[in-house]
């Protein structure tokens, strides 16, 4: 009887410590229990901001977004910041598995004009990034 007793006593605290967070190693003895936290970004960064570059005439963006023109066949487009310090044209099509937008890289504030083609037509776009 009193070795059900003991017995009873281990399952109960091993079972409390491991609710807890604890861990008992084979002697007994509570071990410390790892628990992740999940990580910060660095910088809160804000949603893409999706432009149709056919009906746009210009763009007013937070820095900390990005620009996404959606259009189709994005693999033919072709865009040209004006001032490459405020912005950066990036070409999108196949990317691995999937396939991406042309979009913009916004680097600081300002105003500049950009360029965008399908090979057939050009449209221009201003942008404002505050």
């Amino acid at each position: 009887m009193h070795l059900v007793m003991v017995r009873s006593f281990l399952v109960a605290t091993l079972t409390a410590s491991l609710a807890i967070g604890g861990a008992l190693a084979a002697n007994g003895t509570e071990t410390p229990t790892v628990i992740a936290e999940p990580q910060k970004a660095a910088t809160s960064l804000l949603p893409p901001k999706m432009v149709n570059p056919l009906k746009a005439k210009s763009i007013k963006v937070k820095r900390k977004s990005a620009v996404v023109f959606t259009v189709k066949n994005p693999e033919i487009w072709i865009g040209k910041v004006i001032d490459r310090k405020i912005a950066k044209f990036v070409p999108g099509g196949p990317n691995s598995s999937y396939e991406t937008y042309p979009s913009l890289t916004l680097r600081k504030k300002g105003t500049t004009s950009i360029s965008l083609t399908d090979g057939k037509k050009t449209y221009l776009l201003k942008l404002t990034v505050s």
